[in-house]
């Protein structure tokens, strides 16, 4: 399955998915008697007799009554709506380039900040001039530095549509490791994952996961069937990668069982994450102790030798990173 630009219409519509908009040129009395506004009328729900604004999956702009100065007004109104529902796509046909007689280039300059609303999806002909007169958004979202289930879910929850979509940039540049309660470790980045209540689920492009296709999650969560979005299957999530190193240079996530070394002494002991909150810049990495903490910095070594999700069953209950942790810690296995 190959994912598909959601950013970019191309072609001939002949569909929509749950959450997609039609958005097409009509004029002020409604009459879609030919191009996108009569397909609109035969095909997506737009009612004959309103020519602006939302009607059944479609968006109408009045292009027919004026110069471009008396179209704008339309098209800022658009522009607010199309914000104002993140949770539709709304793919934006060539308006005003048909029986309205408008060159692309004009009309893309009036549509130009919709390149930066990730939610419309622009002709493909217009691309160009879009970016020219509005070049793409490429900020990065920000990040806590310490993250956990919490952190991560309303990161998630923050940037449902991309996720969704499978818009690719900006999203966050969060990495997480995941398993199937199968003993074998993945990693997946941020865009590709997302929690349904205390789940955790994945999307895939395996054909082997077409039967473990969590259809009705999917639908529930995003309001859509997300289509080229592969398969969303549910794992275990087993750990964000922290941005620490151990001594040989690997990744260290959270749920890592480390062989530290400080002093005279040594230690094995899971990472985990402390004083945390959904939505703060704060918390730490910590290594966790029978009644205190030890932080990564304050370590003369570390070593990876394990993680607390070698046992996990899909099936289970899901837990924290934080709670295997200390079951670990109790469990006698150190």
């Amino acid at each position: 399955m190959k994912k598909a630009n959601k950013k970019i219409v191309e072609g001939f519509i002949t569909k929509l998915s749950c959450c997609e908009i039609f958005v097409f040129g009509s004029n002020l009395e409604g009459q879609h008697l030919g191009g996108a506004a009569r397909i609109a009328y035969e095909r997506f729900g737009a009612v004959w007799g309103q020519g602006v604004g939302p009607q059944g999956q479609c968006y109408a702009i009045p292009t027919m009554h004026g110069p471009l100065s008396a179209i704008k007004p339309y098209v800022d109104d658009f522009l607010q709506y199309a914000k104002d529902h993140p949770l539709n796509r709304f793919l934006l046909t060539r308006v005003g380039c048909g029986i309205a007689g408008f060159r692309d280039n004009d009309m893309a300059k009036l549509f130009a900040e919709a390149i930066n609303i990730p939610n419309i999806a622009v002709p493909i002909e217009w691309l160009p001039a879009m970016v020219a007169y509005c070049p793409p958004n490429k900020d990065k979202i920000a990040v806590p530095k310490v993250i956990d289930e919490q952190i991560l879910k309303s990161l998630c929850d923050d940037n449902k549509y991309v996720i969704g979509a499978g818009i690719v940039s900006p999203v966050p540049k969060v990495k997480v490791r995941y398993t199937l309660g199968d003993g074998i470790f993945s990693y997946v980045n941020f865009g590709d994952y997302f929690f349904y209540g205390s789940e955790f689920y994945v999307f895939g492009n395996n054909d082997a996961w077409k039967e473990y296709h969590s259809h009705g999650v999917v639908m529930d969560y995003f309001h859509d069937e997300c289509y080229d979005r592969g398969y969303a299957r549910k794992a275990i999530f087993a750990g964000v990668r922290t941005g620490l190193k151990d001594s040989k240079d690997a990744d260290i996530y959270t749920g890592d069982i480390c062989h530290i070394k400080r002093g005279e002494t040594d230690h094995h002991f899971p990472l985990s994450t402390i004083g945390v909150e959904a939505g703060a810049d704060s918390g730490k990495y910590a290594f966790v102790l029978d009644n205190q903490c030890l932080l990564p910095a304050e370590c003369d070594s570390i070593a990876i030798e394990g993680n607390v999700f070698h046992d996990v069953s899909l099936n289970a209950f899901p837990e924290t990173v934080s709670s295997r942790c200390f079951a670990f810690l109790f469990s006698g296995e150190r």
